[in-house]
């Protein structure tokens, strides 16, 4: 089956000043003058990490499971226990915005929107084709990718988060998959969908408008921004016609900060396996990715692929929370039953724990 991969996810704090009134009756503070900020999200689900179960290819329904990091408890199928009803299959990642979280439901054509808080429904974005991500561009508009009728297209559907509706499209490459954000300009991973691509689409958020579309290596399914202002891009290589190795071997490409451009990329070695799953810690200067059954760990500022080994197991997601500086890491099994999560020291890849959670689990959202 096709990896329906995650991308790590994107937050947007506005910085406020505020004024503090002290109600010395009620024992409250309220802020004057300003909205909240996102992670001021109260509720049962306002901190802790959730985990995205795709649920099984074309059948049943996906999942949301919960972590709670205090007690290290999982809680899974969140929203059917809450809203009394399924997501929908396949669920494909998450995001937070602005007290909400969107879940993006691939084969359902669909994103349903929950209070961040306690996770009851608010709305849906309908009207979309096979879509993978959304990424808040500002406080109402978003960009989601999307594969497409059939999983051959590949286009950016542009969001009033106002009312839930499909503004405009922005066409891309095939397969439009996870995206970063870098100043006002939006990068795009075509991944190829049910076919194969080797672009990156750059578009003006400001605009909506594409500016360039660079050549990486065969299909690019991750991308995260480095603090040197690189953009590093994970690329998958591509299957020969009989699926017995891959005609073009995986890839890193590195985009660099002084020219759109200015593109490297480092081939991997391996005729068999598939790099996936880029992450990068909050400093933003170690990226983490799977490949060959390893999780490899990668500086920015290397001038070549370093193929640093942390844990040597094979995985089908991975995520790196901010708060606490771990890995997390999906197995998904057999992908018709549940999967496992393990938690591991990102600096020395000592496993620290597991948990038990839904089918497929293929993503992360860290709170």
């Amino acid at each position: 089956m096709n990896k329906l991969s995650v991308i790590s996810y994107q937050f947007s704090v506005r910085n406020a000043k505020c004024v503090l009134t002290l109600l010395v009756a009620l024992n409250l503070i309220s802020l004057s003058s300003c909205k909240k900020d996102d992670d001021d999200k109260t509720g049962k689900y306002s901190k802790g990490v959730f985990i995205i179960n795709e649920g099984p290819f074309q059948t049943g329904t996906g999942t949301v499971s919960f972590i709670n990091r205090e007690n290290s408890t999982i809680e899974n199928e969140i929203f059917q226990a809450v809203n009394n009803r399924p997501l929908g299959n396949v669920v494909q990642s998450a995001t937070f915005h602005e007290g909400k979280i969107y879940i993006v439901v691939n084969n359902a054509d669909k994103i349903e929107i929950v209070d961040a808080g306690d996770f009851k429904e608010v709305g849906v974005i309908n009207g979309l084709k096979l879509p993978r991500f959304i990424l808040p561009v500002s406080s109402s508009k978003a960009y989601v990718s999307q594969w497409g009728t059939g999983g051959l297209q590949g286009e950016i559907k542009v969001i009033d988060l106002n009312s839930n509706t499909i503004t405009k499209t922005i066409a891309t490459g095939k397969g439009a998959e996870a995206m970063v954000r870098k100043d006002n300009f939006i990068y795009v991973t075509n991944g190829g969908g049910f076919d194969n691509d080797n672009t990156v689409t750059v578009i003006d958020a400001n605009t909506d408008a594409v500016v360039v579309t660079l050549t990486v290596g065969a299909n690019p399914n991750s991308i995260q921004l480095g603090s040197n202002g690189h953009v590093f891009v994970l690329c998958s290589g591509k299957w020969k016609s009989d699926f017995s190795s891959l005609e073009t071997k995986g890839s890193l490409y590195v985009i660099k900060s002084n020219n759109q451009n200015d593109v490297v990329g480092y081939n991997f070695d391996s005729e068999f396996s598939q790099p996936n799953d880029l992450v990068i810690n909050p400093a933003s200067n170690k990226l983490y990715y799977n490949y060959d059954g390893n999780i490899y760990t990668q500086d920015i500022s290397a001038g070549n692929l370093q193929l640093n080994s942390l844990v040597s197991r094979n995985f089908y997601s991975l995520g790196y929370d901010p708060a606490t500086d771990y890995l997390y890491a999906g197995d998904a099994g057999n992908f018709s039953s549940n999967g496992k999560v393990l938690r591991y020291n990102s600096s020395t890849g000592a496993v620290l724990d597991s948990f038990d959670a839904g089918i497929a689990p293929n993503g992360f959202l860290f709170r």
